[in-house]
């Protein structure tokens, strides 16, 4: 049998627990450490072995420490220029080396984008959010302003997060161990839900061409971009081993934002914090509800059990029901920390009201 493997990114500090079903499990203890700065902390992932065919599905709240925090001196449509020559020009827009922006204070506090150019006191970042649906930061009431604080960290691609040697012997990637194979029907996979297309795009390492790929493409996807927010669904076959695997990264400090485009189109993202979080304790904003399913924004929750979504409403008077029993309060269904979710809503939605928030579970 394969010995268990721990990876580690090159991040740091508090220890914080996860629990992802019935298929990963927390290992390791929780440590509280004081902190002057932003608190960082470590998430120990565990996927136990396999019989038969298991779906996971997976987020990674924490991020890399900042490279870059200021204020903004002035903005536009999809632009922030800074006093001072902070950057190397075109250093943070590499292809397999991906930088995002998060708005720390303002109007947009807590969404996240894409940085896709810099000049040495610029970026321009990706205002779509990886949807179909551009949002100006100059949007009416919903403008980033002089003064907003902002923080430049650098993200992952599905190459640098899950590892691009595979073991010659037994096939295995470097670090967290997933099996590699020179087909898709054989290997494990990684699928990301692509919010343009509105559906999952599935990757696995091939062992032939020693990189990753989609099961329809040859092209080397290891510089696909994870975003911060992203759902991860692990696929492991029959008789793999159990496997471990341990981020360390910096805990938000401001409750990071969703966008959606609304119009019944579900957007597959992350508890955005290291925590767990209850449905009751979510205080989503921009959320509707409402005492009938079909008119309220849902929430699909991957039921391990079953190997299926659950969808859960929010009732007018801030009760919980699942799909199905419109009885049982479901307020206290957990939502563990690092776990995917997907996010509906019914009606077509743009400006601040095209982003979903929650209210920040701690105090950074």
């Amino acid at each position: 049998m394969l010995p268990q493997p721990k990876f580690y990114t090159t991040r740091m500090k508090k220890l914080l627990p996860i629990l992802l079903g019935a298929t990963a499990v927390f290992s390791g203890n929780a440590i509280a450490q004081n902190a002057t700065t932003t608190p960082v902390g470590a998430m120990t992932y565990t996927f136990n072995a396999t019989v038969g065919l298991v779906n996971t599905y997976m987020s990674v709240p924490l991020t890399d420490t900042p490279v870059f925090s200021g204020p903004v001196q002035s903005v536009g449509n999809a632009t922030l220029t800074f006093s001072g020559t902070p950057f190397v020009a075109n250093a943070l827009a590499q292809a397999g080396s991906p930088y995002f922006l998060r708005l720390q204070s303002g109007a947009q506090i807590g969404r996240t984008m894409l940085v896709t150019a810099n000049t040495g006191n610029s970026t321009t970042v990706d205002i779509t959010n990886n949807t179909s649906q551009s949002t100006s930061l100059t949007s009416g009431n919903f403008t980033v302003a002089a003064g907003d604080m902002v923080q430049i960290f650098a993200g992952d691609t599905l190459g640098s997060f899950f590892g691009t040697t595979a073991n010659a012997t037994t096939g295995y990637l470097n670090g967290i161990a997933l099996m590699g194979n020179a087909t898709l029907a054989r290997a494990d996979t990684v699928s990301i839900y692509n919010r343009v297309t509105a559906r999952q795009d599935a990757y696995f390492f091939s062992t032939t061409l020693g990189y990753w790929r989609t099961g329809s493409s040859t092209v080397n996807a290891n510089g696909v971009i994870l975003y911060p927010d992203a759902s991860l669904g692990i696929t492991r076959r029959a008789g793999r081993p159990t496997i471990s695997f341990t981020v360390l990264g910096d805990v938000p400090a401001v409750a990071p934002k969703i966008k959606t485009a609304g119009n019944n189109q579900p957007v597959y993202g992350a508890n955005p914090f290291p925590v767990d979080m209850t449905l009751g304790t979510l205080n989503l904003v921009n959320w509707t509800r409402n005492d009938l399913l079909a008119r309220a924004d849902t929430i699909n929750i991957f039921n391990p059990l079953l190997a299926k979504m659950d969808t859960y409403y929010q009732k007018a008077d801030g009760s919980w029901r699942k799909s199905g029993d419109t009885i049982t309060d479901q307020s206290s269904f957990s939502l563990p920390a690092g776990s995917a979710v997907g996010f509906l809503k019914r009606g077509a939605v743009s400006g601040s009201g095209s982003f979903l928030g929650a209210a920040l579970p701690y105090t950074p």
